[in-house]
């Protein structure tokens, strides 16, 4: 039995520039650092720069590119948009296989492991392996694109796509990736959107009213599991997680209940 659901944005009715805009930026941007050879540089500039700003607001910033925290907004949507969900899986498993399997690829070194400690600004753990793409960027801009993807005014998708950037610079500021990183993350989460949209709007597979349950179940076990067990590494950062998934725990009681009514 399939969910009644509103199929979503249509692709025809998609502004080009935001579905495209984005990777395309990211892509030129990209081989410009690459070409002038400047990923280092610009890595210890924005790092001393962002530097200015406090580790509180970096560690609280970068903590919403968290992947657990990401999955968590899929409470708010089951038993309401079952298309959304659906969209939000699709994408979720293309930005999974671009940033795993980019990260096994390269295999390439984060700033820990190349540069001197102390000539840089660290905040959280000093993660060395596994740099491209930034695996919080990439997750950050999924979230971004399916968000722009919707019938939604400019100015909404603008204050995402800030959003997006700001977690992007963070792991920067945090001193565990380099700009090249969040390009890559920038670039592959947001094409990743795109794809899951549009296989969404052509295979309905996943509105199955049995398969929404399993993940409001699995995705509910993850809210209980993020708040009292999750450690993501950076230090006074836990209330802001435990608020994170009771929001979206408490924000899901109604489409859940009326996800699991029978009769």
């Amino acid at each position: 039995m399939d969910l009644k659901t509103n199929t979503g944005l249509p692709a025809s009715t998609s502004s080009s520039a935001w579905m495209w805009g984005v990777p395309l930026f990211a892509a030129l941007a990209l081989a410009i650092l690459l070409a002038t050879d400047s990923n280092v540089a610009l890595f210890e500039f924005l790092n001393r720069l962002m530097a200015y700003a406090s580790d509180m607001w970096w560690s609280h910033v970068t903590v919403l590119g968290d992947t657990s925290l990401a999955l968590l907004l899929m409470l708010l949507l089951l038993g309401r948009r079952p298309d959304l969900v659906w969209q939000f899986v699709l994408a979720a498993v293309f930005a999974s296989l671009w940033s795993q399997g980019m990260k096994e690829l390269f295999s390439s070194l984060r700033p820990p492991a190349v540069l001197h400690e102390g000539t840089f600004h660290l905040i959280g753990p000093m993660l060395e392996f596994n740099s491209f793409p930034s695996g919080h960027t990439t997750t950050i801009f999924v979230l971004a694109g399916l968000f722009c993807a919707q019938p939604l005014s400019d100015r909404l998708k603008w204050l995402a796509l800030t959003l997006a950037v700001l977690v992007g610079l963070s792991r920067i500021a945090c001193g565990v990736h380099w700009p090249q990183d969040v390009l890559g993350g920038m670039f592959g989460g947001w094409l990743s959107a795109v794809a899951g949209v549009w296989l969404a709007q052509r295979w309905h597979a996943g509105l199955n009213v049995w398969f929404q349950r399993m993940l409001a179940v699995l995705i509910t076990v993850l809210a209980l599991w993020t708040m009292f067990y999750y450690d993501n590494g950076l230090p006074g950062t836990w209330l802001f997680q435990f608020v994170i998934a009771l929001a979206c725990l408490l924000g899901s009681l109604k489409g859940q209940y009326r996800l699991f009514k029978i009769g």
